[in-house]
């Protein structure tokens, strides 16, 4: 009878037992959402799943769950859609674009101690191309010709990890100052869109401006402090930005 008693005792306590829920569950059912109704990106807009990525998460679900797809597909500029989540409601003009800056290889040394700005060039050239944004192709041609400037100035090593980096981590779908068409506002769900003539013409003048009177980039220490918490929005940046940081040492 004693031991009936406590196997009893011992099922239910199991039959009671609720698994934790998964912090990043509800950035994956947010995405989710967003495929569901039509919004293809090549990452999750929700990344990591950050406190604020989390938040945003749990507001699209809201009000998806309020509304279904039209909620978001229709939000109201006045609405608590656009309110909550911006992003839903971008409309862009070529006033908004905002001055060329460029922080040279971002979170990436831009050369060896003994050349500090080694490869400076190959990355302010690749600003140019992520300022002004547009088709997916011509990020690929951007990167693409990162990596050959890079190679040309360090090996096939450091290379393939700025590349990979820059391929993980420049995505227009994440809210980081170097995401691709960084001088537009952050527009996740049409990152990839192909700039009106006046827009592309607004963004070439703001580079020929730069290009005229240029200002060099922060040292990679201020970068790395003002960069920290956007690096942390990025799956496996972290890991690769440590990777060619020593990489780089055998160039020494």
């Amino acid at each position: 009878m004693l031991r009936t008693t406590i196997v009893c005792l011992l099922l239910t306590a199991c039959a009671d037992r609720v698994e934790p829920p998964d912090p990043a569950r509800v950035c994956t059912d947010a995405a989710d959402i967003l495929a569901a109704c039509g919004f293809a990106t090549d990452q999750s807009p929700f990344g990591t799943c950050a406190a604020e990525q989390r938040e945003h998460a749990e507001d699209l679900i809201a009000i998806y769950s309020d509304g279904g797809c039209a909620a978001i597909t229709d939000a109201k500029a006045d609405g608590f859609a656009c309110s909550a989540l911006p992003f839903l409601c971008v409309e862009h003009s070529a006033g908004e674009l905002a001055p060329f800056v460029t922080d040279g290889c971002s979170m990436f040394p831009d050369g060896t101690l003994a050349n500090p700005t080694r490869w400076q060039h190959c990355c302010i050239e690749h600003d140019f191309a992520y300022y002004t944004g547009g088709p997916s192709a011509l990020r690929e041609a951007a990167d693409s010709q990162l990596y050959e400037c890079i190679l040309a100035e360090t090996n096939k090593v450091v290379a393939d990890l700025v590349y990979y980096g820059v391929r993980i981590g420049g995505t227009p779908v994440l809210a980081t100052p170097w995401r691709w068409g960084y001088g537009w506002v952050y527009d996740p769900l049409d990152g990839y869109r192909s700039l009106p003539s006046a827009q592309a013409a607004a963004a070439a003048n703001q580079i020929a401006a730069y290009k005229a009177h240029p200002v060099p980039p922060m040292a990679l220490e201020q970068r790395l402090l003002f960069l920290a918490n956007f690096i942390t929005l990025v799956p496996r940046l972290a890991v690769t930005i440590a990777e060619v940081t020593a990489a780089l040492h055998s160039l020494e």
